[in-house]
């Protein structure tokens, strides 16, 4: 497989409680996370998240990009991610699936772009479609309860 284009994050480890990500984006700032004062057993879950947050932030990305490509306007879009995690067959800690469910509220004229959208978000996007060989991932697209108030 042809290597396109290299995307570089940095990772930095100061002692036991700080890591930085220095993200080499002007619209992305660098993530600092800190557990000073934070209790071990309150630590975990940090990649995990970060692995949501991409997934998450891909797939309404390229939904939004869709739809308006389309012509829809967006009064809004929102969405969640949530990661399940279960072991392999060694017992190790695993991502079994992330399911990512997505709110649009768009016009009752839009309805029929929105309906589109869901056929070609049914591929994925960038993340989600790559995750996918090893990571079940589930969509969920709907329109939001304010858009179907008016």
């Amino acid at each position: 497989m042809a290597v396109e284009k290299e995307i570089l994050v940095k990772y930095e480890r100061q002692g036991d409680d700080r890591h930085s990500l220095f993200m080499g984006s002007e619209g992305l700032p660098n993530i600092l996370i800190d557990y000073t004062g934070i209790p071990q057993d309150q630590r975990g879950g940090t990649a995990s998240r970060l692995l949501c947050a991409s997934a998450l932030y891909c797939f309404a990305s390229t939904l939004g990009s869709a739809l308006t490509a389309r012509g829809a306007k967006i009064r809004s879009l929102s969405g969640r991610a949530v990661l399940e995690k279960g072991r392999d067959d060694y017992y190790r800690p695993k991502v079994n699936q992330i399911r990512i469910e997505m709110d649009v509220d768009v016009a009752d004229a839009d309805l029929p772009m929105l309906e589109k959208c869901k056929s070609i978000m049914e591929h994925g996007c960038l993340v989600t479609y790559s995750l996918e060989e090893g990571i079940g991932v589930e969509h969920i697209i709907r329109r939001s309860e304010a858009g179907q108030r008016g």
